[in-house]
């Protein structure tokens, strides 16, 4: 398992060799580790080839609004405590013009025998295209 970001294609985003009868390529929140080190980000690829990375803050979660921090059975030592204590803001998106390279798109479909992969490459920050793996 480990750390991954996430992959959004907007509609019109043409993915080669895409199986029929599952869900739309755009609608699948698709997987890589190959962008940069993996942070649990989340990246688009738009219509016009672009590459963005969204930016985000995180914000503290007061106690009482996490799942366990208000159990009677749950202390501050506990590490239930923490869970849920910091909130993803979202802030906009970046261009990534600079992103020269490839990368992997996967996903994992029910109902497939095999994992989905693409091989994604962008020249100074321009989609060239997607290559279906497997």
């Amino acid at each position: 398992m480990g750390l991954f970001d996430t992959v959004e294609l907007y509609d019109d985003v043409h993915l080669p060799e895409y199986p029929e009868g599952i869900t739309p390529a755009e609608d699948v929140d698709w997987q890589t580790k190959g962008i940069d080190r993996p942070t649990m980000t989340t990246f688009r690829i738009t219509a016009d080839g672009r590459l963005l990375e969204e930016e985000w803050h995180t914000e503290a979660v007061p106690p009482e609004d996490r799942p366990y921090a208000s159990r009677d059975d749950v202390d501050e030592d506990d590490f239930r405590y923490m869970a849920g204590s910091r909130n993803r803001v979202h802030d906009g998106w970046i261009e990534r013009d600079d992103y020269h390279g490839r990368f992997k798109l996967k996903h994992s479909f029910e109902g497939l025998e095999t994992l989905v992969t693409y091989q994604v490459t962008f020249t100074h920050g321009q989609l060239e295209g997607f290559e279906r793996l497997q």
